[in-house]
């Protein structure tokens, strides 16, 4: 099975029952995989579902309203390894009695680093899903994080990365050979951010002292909730 031209109107039917403030931005990005069949995600489980089913358009649009919800950042669940302690101690010369904290703030980054990406992702949606673009929440779209139908009915895609070393090789893959075009917001080897490259999709300059304060007023919501 695959997507038809019945796929758009079901996505709205959808996403109507489910959240109506979502129904243009959904129904924009079925539209956009009619287009390009390819790009379309498969959804994990014990069972398939076929890519533009309408069980498989109901599940993306829980994806795609699910992953906006909001995200606290969280540090790792799993139990550290001991030798990491142990190496700390004997190499970097950090005294027992502080190995602890050492380690709870190792923590407490990876539970930050891991959320910046997303967080990211919310920050150029809120400016640029003003201006008739769509954000593909719940990795609905191989590779790509923003698309925009331009009047002439072709595509724009961006993918969007918080680091210019945080792309696998998988998403590299499926970028090449396209047209999806590819930002990132830091370096991996310099200071600075990459702001003054961000494609101009719309007449709004995004910048790194505005992704700050959004990002403070997102994670000041999260504790007052």
């Amino acid at each position: 099975m695959s997507f038809n031209n019945k796929s758009v109107e079901l996505a709205r039917t959808v996403m109507n029952q489910l959240n109506p403030n979502l129904t243009e931005q959904f129904s924009t990005l079925i539209l956009f995989l009619i287009d390009n069949p390819e790009a379309a995600s498969s959804i994990r489980g014990k069972a398939t579902i076929a890519i533009g089913s309408e069980e498989y358009i109901r599940r993306q649009a829980e994806n795609f309203i699910n992953s906006r919800e909001p995200r606290a950042p969280n540090p790792p669940s799993t139990i550290p390894d001991e030798m990491v302690s142990f190496i700390i101690n004997k190499y970097f010369n950090v005294p027992e009695n502080e190995l602890e904290r050492a380690i709870e703030l190792h923590n407490l980054s990876m539970g930050a680093e891991n959320l910046i990406g997303d967080i990211l992702e919310r920050y150029i949606a809120s400016i640029v899903e003003q201006h008739g673009w769509v954000w593909c929440s719940g990795s609905v779209v191989k590779a790509v994080d923003f698309i925009h139908r331009q009047k002439d009915g072709k595509w724009s895609a961006l993918q969007v990365k918080n680091r210019d070393n945080s792309e696998n090789s998988s998403s590299s893959a499926i970028r090449k050979g396209t047209t999806i075009s590819k930002w990132f917001r830091t370096f991996s080897k310099k200071k600075g951010d990459n702001w003054s490259k961000f494609p101009k999709i719309v007449n709004v300059t995004l910048s790194e002292d505005n992704f700050r304060k959004f990002v403070e007023s997102y994670l000041m919501s999260l504790k007052n909730t």
